[in-house]
């Protein structure tokens, strides 16, 4: 029979593998050795944020919007390669191997020639239950040979933050300056109500405004504009009689 001390012997040592394992499992990466089948060596990927481009340095992006990205594929040996599809994950970032989200593949099926290469075009959204946690982002490429060897290449496995996004007004802001405006439309309007009735009781009210009557009095008249010659003229000329028709001859 197997002794105690034995049994005990090898009990410790399989806590200490499996603890050992779970070190390697999450030390934030994947491994492409760990990948079915690798990456080529004839093949070279590179990846470029084009939204946040700031992601770039900072590896910060925004809750809410998406991840807008390139990733570049260079054919630099002698058989042509087919890129099959990007295959994109959220994975939490203190152990890549639990998956947070899986996004849909983006397909390209695009083939690359021997010295070719070809950039491909794809993003992915980041929603809002997301902002202010950093997140592992990876983002493989899938693609096989001429002689149908399939191949998997991570461009990207990194750890990026999610940020909110300062740039455009939420909801609650436009509705807390809606109501300060309000406020203040109501105290400029209590403001100028006040006024008035502290106007009104001291008997500050506004005089009417004085009319200029000028400086000829009543019943004179004022003959400077009518001509001297008709002011001369006593007699009113006699009116002309009117010069008697002729008679038309009867027919």
């Amino acid at each position: 029979m197997i002794s105690s001390k034995l049994l005990l012997a090898i009990f410790g040592f399989a806590l200490v593998f499996s603890a050992v394992r779970a070190e390697d499992a999450a030390d934030g990466e994947v491994h492409e050795e760990d990948e079915i089948g690798g990456a080529s060596k004839d093949a070279a990927v590179s990846f470029h944020f084009t939204y946040p481009i700031d992601a770039n340095v900072n590896k910060e992006v925004f809750a809410g919007k998406p991840i807008k990205f390139l990733i570049g594929f260079k054919n630099g040996g002698e058989k042509d390669f087919t890129v099959k599809f990007a295959e994109t994950s959220f994975r939490y970032h203190q152990d890549y191997n639990f998956h947070l989200q899986n996004f849909t593949a983006a397909q390209f099926n695009r083939k690359v020639g021997p010295k070719e290469e070809v950039t491909l075009d794809t993003s992915i959204p980041v929603f809002e239950q997301f902002s202010g946690r950093p997140l592992g982002l990876v983002v493989r490429l899938h693609y096989e040979d001429s002689d149908n060897q399939y191949f998997v290449h991570t461009a990207f496995n990194e750890t990026i933050t999610v940020a909110d996004d300062d740039s455009n007004y939420n909801t609650e802001t436009y509705f807390m300056y809606l109501v300060f405006a309000v406020i203040a439309v109501l105290l400029l309007m209590a403001s100028r109500s006040y006024l008035e009735k502290v106007t009104r009781k001291h008997g500050m009210t506004k005089r009417a405004p004085v009319v200029e009557q000028g400086t000829t009095k009543t019943g004179e008249v004022d003959f400077e504009w009518i001509p001297r010659d008709v002011l001369n003229n006593k007699k009113s000329p006699k009116p002309a009689s009117p010069k008697p028709k002729k008679a038309q001859n009867a027919e």
